[in-house]
């Protein structure tokens, strides 16, 4: 595992990614929204596959990604990029202030999000996201890069 200040280094050059890909002039905001993605990821984990998840994330991950979780709560059955998005934008909707714009701008969010969680500690490799939403999320960086 890396040192604390080489992960902290790493937690701020993802999360300034982020808020540049996206725009956003809040990095509270942007903390928001990969903590929501990742506990909508979370649902959808097995114990093992959360397990697994957050031995290999920093710290700072580790937090946000556990924040909020019931470890009895029911897993949702999400294996494709729409349902994630979806998944997240109903939660948002019924949330005090909004991250979302739009379905779009939640789909976008959500792209750019995993894509960078993928880019800094490589949770595609890991395979505990569906196979599906793992070839939705290659072909969304090659329409990116068309």
């Amino acid at each position: 595992m890396q040192n604390t200040s080489a992960q902290e280094e790493q937690a701020v050059k993802f999360f300034r990614e982020i808020k540049n890909d996206l725009g956003a002039n809040s990095t509270q905001k942007i903390v928001k929204l990969v903590r929501a993605v990742l506990s909508q990821l979370r649902k959808s984990l097995s114990h093992d596959q959360a397990s697994l998840f957050i031995k290999k994330m920093p710290s700072i991950f580790q937090l946000l990604f556990v924040t909020n979780w019931r470890y009895e709560e029911k897993a949702n059955t999400i294996e494709h990029l729409d349902e994630l998005v979806e998944s997240l934008y109903h939660q948002d909707k019924q949330s005090s202030g909004a991250l979302f714009s739009s379905e779009v701008d939640a789909l976008n969010s959500v792209i750019v999000v995993l894509r960078k969680l993928d880019k800094f500690f490589g949770i595609i490799g890991l395979n505990v996201l569906h196979y599906p939403l793992t070839q939705e999320l290659k072909q969304a960086a090659v329409e990116d890069a068309a």
